[in-house]
């Protein structure tokens, strides 16, 4: 099982990794990406911004004297037109191109090999090359006589900055798979532990229910066999055996019913047929029908009512007469002969409590956390001469949680046992309401009891 659980817990975290790791990519991816476009939107907001400054510079305006005509191209010993746009400074460059590709003004002496000629006569943004692996983003304007305004910048602050970016992204993403792997080792180690005690009470159930079943299944076989022996002979004369072989069959009919229960249990198949009844006379019920086996054990066995007080609770009468047929028949066998058990009815509050106190040896504090667990029996051989199978308490159990209800168990060695069962009390109206339906449900017939 050990393997098991070891290969369940790779899987998960792999799983878990996997998952994580994705997430982070995904928002790593993202990250960049945003980041990538926001950056490349402030250069190109830049670039517009240059251009704009650059362009009365590098193409100045057309003018007309006063007769329409436009003035001559200035002499030699003319003042030199400016070809310097302002603000050069932080990697930004312009360049401008007559019509023909050739070069009308380059101030920094850039390359224009790879600089594109736009389709359009809008402005429009590039990428481009500068060689010696420098690249450059660039904004291409087409002037009105058929040249070119370029305004460009080196992406080198872009990617350096982008560079940064993805190594701590991939830092930051390494970092956290480590501890995402540390973290999903520790929870799922803490989500198996639930998985493997459930195994390990599905090995517990099915190794004791193999026993409790290989019991009567072996005195089957050897009664048989001595039927078989003497089976010229008269069945009364092997009265014994043919005895022993219907207490096996009974005792193994019990043990199946049992095991019914708590798995329609289990598969949340169990059936209440719920009302109004009370819960003082389903005790004295259980009381007069147990008071023959008390006697017979040497036990005195006592009710103890409420005097007239309200015990009306909403239940399954057959259920709860169930449960006390286990912790009254519980009470009995582990009560020493001249013993007594107590059944009492009392009312706490808004409920209404059952107690079964006996004078036997009790339970060791050892035991009690577990004595609700199926086929869990504190002194095993004892209650194997009892023909107890260890389902009784854990039956009980799983009717009062049915119910909403609470089954509490003390007990202290020497000194006795007492369980107590507490159940909701039904508000007034609700009992007026309900009464007849729970005297009608109170003689019907279980559907337990039809199979």
């Amino acid at each position: 099982m050990s393997s098991l659980i070891a290969r369940i817990r790779w899987r998960l975290v792999g799983w878990n990794i996997l998952i994580i790791g994705l997430i982070l990519v995904l928002a790593g991816a993202s990250v960049y990406a945003a980041v990538q476009r926001s950056l490349l939107d402030e250069v190109d907001s830049n670039l517009l911004a240059r251009s704009q400054q650059a362009l009365p510079f590098l193409f100045p305006a057309r003018r007309t004297d006063d007769f329409g005509q436009t003035p001559s191209a200035p002499g030699p010993n003319s003042a030199p037109r400016p070809r310097t746009c302002e603000g050069y400074s932080g990697g930004v460059f312009c360049v401008a191109l007559a019509p023909d590709g050739s070069v009308r003004a380059n101030p920094q002496e850039v390359s224009v090999a790879n600089i594109p000629w736009p389709d359009s006569a809008q402005p429009t943004f590039a990428t481009i090359d500068l060689g010696d692996g420098d690249r450059a983003r660039v904004l291409l304007r087409r002037m009105p006589d058929g040249g070119m305004l370029v305004t460009g910048t080196s992406l080198e602050p872009v990617e350096t900055a982008l560079h940064s970016l993805l190594l701590v992204l991939i830092g930051g993403g390494a970092m956290g798979l480590l501890l995402s792997l540390a973290a999903a080792w520790f929870l799922s180690g803490r989500a198996l532990i639930p998985i493997q005690q459930a195994f390990q009470q599905q090995q517990e159930f099915i190794a004791d229910a193999s026993h409790e079943l290989r019991t009567p299944l072996t005195v089957l076989r050897s009664a048989t066999d001595l039927l078989n022996q003497h089976r010229e002979e008269p069945l009364e004369e092997n009265g014994e055996l043919f005895d022993d072989v219907r207490a096996e069959i009974a005792r193994m009919e019990r043990l199946a019913q049992d095991l019914l229960t708590l798995a329609r249990s289990d598969a949340g198949g169990l059936e209440l047929m719920t009302a109004p009844v009370e819960i003082e006379t389903i005790a004295a019920e259980v009381v007069r029908r147990t008071r023959p086996l008390a006697q017979s054990e040497g036990v005195e066995l006592a009710l103890h009512g409420l005097d007239g007080g309200d015990s009306t609770v909403d239940a399954d009468p057959d259920r709860i007469q169930q449960v006390l047929l286990i912790l009254i028949d519980n009470a009995i066998k582990h009560t020493p002969s001249g013993g007594r058990v107590d059944v009492s009815v009392r009312r706490h509050g808004q409920q209404v409590a059952v107690e079964v106190a006996d004078t036997g040896s009790g339970i060791s504090p050892d035991h009690l956390p577990r004595i609700f667990d199926r086929f869990y029996r504190a002194d095993k051989a004892r209650a194997r001469d009892m023909g107890g199978t260890g389902l009784g308490l854990a039956i009980a159990k799983m009717l009062i949680d049915a119910h909403h209800g609470h089954l509490q168990l003390t007990s202290q060695l020497g000194s006795g046992t007492q369980a107590t069962v507490s159940l909701p009390l039904v508000p007034q109206r609700a009992v007026t309401l309900g009464g007849r339906l729970g005297e009608l449900a109170a003689h019907l017939p279980h559907p337990a009891s039809r199979q």
